[in-house]
């Protein structure tokens, strides 16, 4: 069931780390992006960053083949996209095959951080990674980029630190002034997807502060300081300028359908780098995305319900070059409606042209979890190759049960016997029986 596989996702963050497990997502930028397609979809599933310069970074993405199809999948990197690696696989219809790409990371001498994306025919999913430089040693701090940062007051800062390996919140030893600490849970969520150690300060009043990280190294341990200056003069920082839902709020959505959250940022320095997209209520780091410049657009598009099922609202906070945070920004998601799977059990024939055919009906509730979505739907009996509507009835069906209902209508008389097809639809399933009437009396 949903929740299950949601308590699942959790429990495997240690494992895991810079994925977005649970439901599928994606992200686009400019004209960067995630397209479905009749035939597959991708799904980036994890990375293996952040790695030394120098090392294999690997990309793990989960592929969904709709039709029986070959396709030439991609490893792109950078800024400006470059193939690393590509390869062709062949899949099977409702078949999911796991494929892991990479490439040597070149020994750069100051730590990166830039996108990387996989591609298969016109569908792709993409992430940001960090590689961490040959000139910083075995860490490097990544944010802000600059020893020394100035804010105004009520500005947050997220100041991050990587090492050539995978970090958790435990690893990482903080100073810091306890009166600037800000959602210290939400930086150590941060840490558990991305790998690399975060920290958020959110001063209120001006005066200068410092901040420092110790992490583990190979050889022992490394330190970073940062002076952070709180000043009326300093800069602000970046807005949320739109947040929306795609379907909004007061639409109904099956468990199938793709539900967008887009924003556009604004930073007036230009140093736009990247968003935090977060599950609104248990506060949990879903993503990370890379933005550029003073103002971009990104879109996080889902398949399946997620936290929207439970009607969870979606979060996200852009992050600047320098480590200045916007406010966190909120959008609600549409109802996700629990699917009715429905089953033709029996009619009532045989009977003649004129007499009332009776269509009984088994409908289950597969929604997964209790109190999620309207349990009653409307059922549709159609009969036909044209599929005419002949009757509609609503039916109630709790969390976890099975409900039987009849639909029926007035055969027509008829001198000879006609076969034809019956079809009663639910709005995520259908069944399909043929039926006879035979002549009238």
């Amino acid at each position: 069931m949903w929740w299950e596989r949601q308590s699942r996702r959790y429990g495997r963050r240690r494992v895991l780390g810079s994925i977005a497990t649970g439901a599928v997502l994606a992200a686009t930028s400019g004209a960067v992006g995630r397209t479905r397609t009749e035939d597959v979809g991708v799904r980036l599933r994890e990375t293996n960053a952040p790695v030394a310069a120098g090392e294999r970074l690997e990309v793990t993405a989960d592929l969904e083949g709709r039709a029986t199809t070959t396709v030439d999948a991609r490893l792109v990197v950078g800024h400006d996209p470059e193939t690393v690696d590509e390869r062709t696989v062949s899949l099977e219809p409702d078949e999911t095959t796991s494929l892991t790409m990479g490439y040597e990371t070149p020994r750069v001498r100051r730590t990166q951080s830039f996108p990387v994306r996989l591609e298969a025919g016109i569908d792709a999913d993409q992430r940001t990674v960090t590689v961490v430089g040959t000139a910083d040693g075995e860490s490097a701090a990544i944010r802000p980029d600059a020893d020394d940062v100035t804010v105004r007051p009520g500005t947050t800062v997220l100041f991050e630190v990587a090492t050539g390996r995978r970090l958790e919140p435990t690893d990482l030893e903080w100073e810091a002034d306890d009166a600037i600490a800000g959602d210290l849970a939400l930086a150590g969520d941060y840490t558990f997807l991305t790998g690399t150690g975060a920290y958020l300060a959110a001063p209120e009043t001006a005066g200068t502060y410092d901040v420092g990280a110790t992490v583990p190294t190979e050889t022992g341990s490394a330190s970073h300081d940062w002076t952070l200056e709180v000043a009326p003069d300093g800069r602000g920082p970046p807005t949320i300028e739109s947040f929306d839902s795609d379907p909004g709020a007061d639409a109904v959505v099956g468990v199938d359908d793709v539900v967008e959250s887009g924003l556009v940022a604004r930073d007036p320095e230009g140093r736009l780098d990247r968003v935090v997209w977060i599950e609104g209520q248990n506060r949990t780091v879903v993503r990370v995305d890379h933005l550029e410049g003073e103002r971009d657009e990104v879109t996080l598009a889902r398949t399946g319900p997620g936290w929207v099922a439970a009607g969870y609202p979606t979060g996200a906070r852009v992050v600047c070059e320098d480590g200045r945070t916007s406010a966190e920004a909120i959008v609600d998601g549409p109802e996700i409606r629990p699917p009715f799977a429905v089953a033709i059990v029996g009619t009532n024939e045989p009977l003649e042209g004129g007499d009332r055919l009776e269509i009984t009906v088994e409908v289950e509730n597969e929604g997964g979890m209790m109190n999620v979505g309207d349990t009653t739907q409307e059922l549709d009996l159609l009969v036909g190759t044209d599929r005419e509507r002949v009757d509609t009835a609503a039916v109630t069906v709790p969390f976890g049960t099975t409900e039987t209902v009849v639909l029926g209508y007035e055969t027509y008389p008829v001198a000879n016997a006609d076969t034809f097809p019956v079809r009663v639809e639910s709005l995520d399933d259908a069944a399909e029986r043929t039926v006879t009437v035979d002549a009238s009396g």
